[in-house]
């Protein structure tokens, strides 16, 4: 097994390289993309999403000869949401179908975590067959050099103090900084400069996004949550407010467990608790998913014992929003 960066891939790509699996892992979800795209470049390539696929549809389809003899490459995003649901045997068995892929059918697997620490990972990672690619986000400095080349490559200028600020709304990410500076450099135009005024004129903060990816990761007990919190902070964002989001998406994930329980089911139960925007669906269904009505009733516990501690007794705000996160999530 070998391990290389996603930048260095992107450069330096050459298919006869590489072994028949490829497993690129990491936060950095434009590098992962751009090397997908890469594959699609160079060969008939079929995509599935973990979320879409079981034990049975994964050996019954994915391995059979049909289709591989269409498709060269198969694609799997989001492995670890296929690789989660799992049980040891399970998981045992697709290592060993893994194990006997052989050129030139190829897979790729697309896993979103930081850390290849668990099975069936580290158990694919002493397999000869496979090649592993990370795919990281960049520093802060890194991710403010980029940032300043990209744009001298257009022939623009930002002095410092503007590139930090640009840079502040764009949460370190490759994939929003594409965009958003895409859409800063047709706004200017012909023009040299870029000011903080071109800047709040086009370039949308990702604090909204970030909110959302905050409270996904905080109902999953995923410790990355404390992070995008203290992110959020940094960028203006009050605790009473992430904890108002909270509290409103408990509330209706106990109302809609309750129903649940009174015989609805969850789709009536959704509807009957006012949820119809496909996100908070998803949102509250993930809720459901992840934590138990008694864990609910706790978590709602915590939450009011943390703002009587902070409103009545003057507490420090933000210290004890980030304890009261961090004790989630381990527990």
């Amino acid at each position: 097994m070998s391990e290389i960066k996603a930048s260095q891939l992107l450069k330096e790509f050459n298919l006869s390289q590489l072994k028949p699996v490829l497993i690129i892992y990491g936060d950095e979800y434009l590098t992962k993309t751009l090397v997908v795209e890469k594959f699609k470049s160079v060969l008939p390539v079929k995509v599935y999403w973990g979320d879409e696929l079981d034990y049975t549809s994964f050996r019954n389809h994915l391995f059979s000869k049909d289709l591989f003899s269409s498709s060269k490459a198969i694609v799997i995003r989001d492995f670890e949401a296929f690789a989660d649901n799992l049980r040891k045997d399970e998981l045992k068995q697709i290592v060993e179908d893994i194990k006997n892929i052989k050129l030139p059918d190829r897979l790729i697997l697309v896993v979103n975590l930081e850390k290849l620490d668990k099975d069936p990972y580290k158990s694919l990672l002493k397999l000869d067959n496979v090649d592993v690619v990370i795919s990281k986000k960049l520093t802060s400095q890194g991710f403010l050099t980029s940032l300043k080349n990209k744009l001298a490559k257009e022939g623009k200028v930002i002095s410092d103090e503007n590139l930090k600020y640009l840079a502040s709304l764009l949460n370190n990410d490759l994939m929003i900084a594409k965009n958003e500076v895409e859409k800063l450099l047709l706004y200017v135009g012909d023009k040299k400069e870029i000011t903080k005024e071109d800047i709040d004129a086009v370039v949308t903060p990702v604090f909204e996004e970030n909110v959302f990816n905050f409270l996904d990761k905080f109902f999953k007990k995923d410790i990355s949550a404390l992070k995008i919190f203290i992110n959020l902070l940094d960028n203006g964002v009050h605790p009473f407010e992430i904890q108002s989001l909270i509290l409103s998406q408990l509330e209706k994930a106990l109302q809609t467990k309750i129903l649940m329980e009174a015989g609805n089911s969850l789709e009536e139960a959704l509807n009957k608790v006012g949820i119809n925007h496909p996100l908070q669906k998803t949102n509250i269904s993930n809720i459901l998913k992840n934590l138990s009505k008694e864990e609910m009733v706790k978590l709602l516990d915590n939450l009011y014992n943390l703002e009587v501690a902070q409103k009545i007794y003057y507490q420090d705000i933000n210290e004890t929003s980030k304890e009261f996160i961090l004790n989630f999530v381990r527990s």
